[in-house]
């Protein structure tokens, strides 16, 4: 039996995300893109999956992970920063806002298989990959 290789189908596909981004970015005027949408690594290991994801000034008090009918979301806030230093903004580029991210697992996870990590501004999840149980579930941050 032989192997399909998906790699030059998932660049194409990830070139077009990129596409799309960009052109939506560039119809839309700035101040409707103040939203924080946080960048993710979702990577298959061998006991499982692991994703990472970039949330910089945020701390492991300013988000949440929970695991859903084996759906694993992310959830956070990053607040403006405001200051009566400030009279006017002369370029804001940074982006602001709650934020959810939800990674469908593939197969059925263990809820007490799940551990998250937070460090320098990155969120680590390791998911290993086991038979489940349906419901909810918080994790914890170490």
């Amino acid at each position: 039996m032989t192997e399909f290789n998906t790699k030059p189908i998932e660049e194409k596909l990830s070139k077009l995300g990129r596409e799309l981004q960009s052109f939506f970015e560039n119809i839309i005027p700035d101040d409707e893109l103040d939203v924080l949408n946080p960048r993710a690594d979702f990577v298959q290991s061998a006991d499982g999956f692991e994703i990472y994801i970039d949330l910089p000034g945020l701390t492991k008090q300013d988000v949440k992970v929970e695991l859903t009918d084996n759906i694993l979301t992310v959830k956070g806030q990053r607040d403006v920063l405001e200051s009566a230093d400030h009279v006017s903004w002369l370029r804001r580029e940074r982006h602001y806002g709650r934020f959810s991210r939800s990674f469908p697992m593939p197969v059925n996870v263990n809820k007490g298989d799940i551990k998250a990590t937070f460090s320098n501004g990155v969120l680590a999840v390791i998911v290993k990959a086991e038979e489940a149980e349906n419901g909810a579930t918080s994790i914890d941050i170490d």
